[in-house]
C-alpha cells in the first residue's frame, strides 16, 4: 500500500506542477526524479526511517502515468474535435 501512495503522491504532484508551470516534459520528469531520490536520501539520514529504490521507482511511475493520461486525454480531445465524416451510403 506505501507504493501506491508513492504512486499517487507523484502522480498529483506531476499533475499540479504541470497546470502551475506548464514546463517540457524533459524538465518536469528530471527534477521530480531528483525531488524523488532526495527524499530518500534524507529518509536514510534519519534514524526511524529507510531509504528504498523501489519508492523512487514508484515516484517515477507516477510521474510516467500522468503523461500517460495526459498523451491520452489530448488525443481524445483532438479526436472529438475533428469533423465527422459523412458515411456514402
Amino acid at each position: 500500500m506505501d507504493k501506491v501512495g508513492h504512486t499517487v503522491s507523484f502522480l498529483g504532484l506531476a499533475f499540479l506542477a504541470y497546470f502551475a508551470f506548464k514546463p517540457k516534459w524533459y524538465w518536469m520528469c528530471s527534477v521530480l526524479t531528483a525531488y524523488a531520490i532526495l527524499i530518500e536520501v534524507i529518509q536514510s539520514q534519519i534514524p526511524y526511517r529507510s531509504a528504498s529504490v523501489a519508492d523512487v521507482v514508484a515516484d517515477v511511475l507516477g510521474i510516467a502515468l500522468f503523461y500517460l493520461f495526459l498523451f491520452v486525454f489530448r488525443k481524445y480531445q483532438a479526436a472529438k474535435l475533428l469533423p465527422k465524416r459523412a458515411s456514402k451510403v
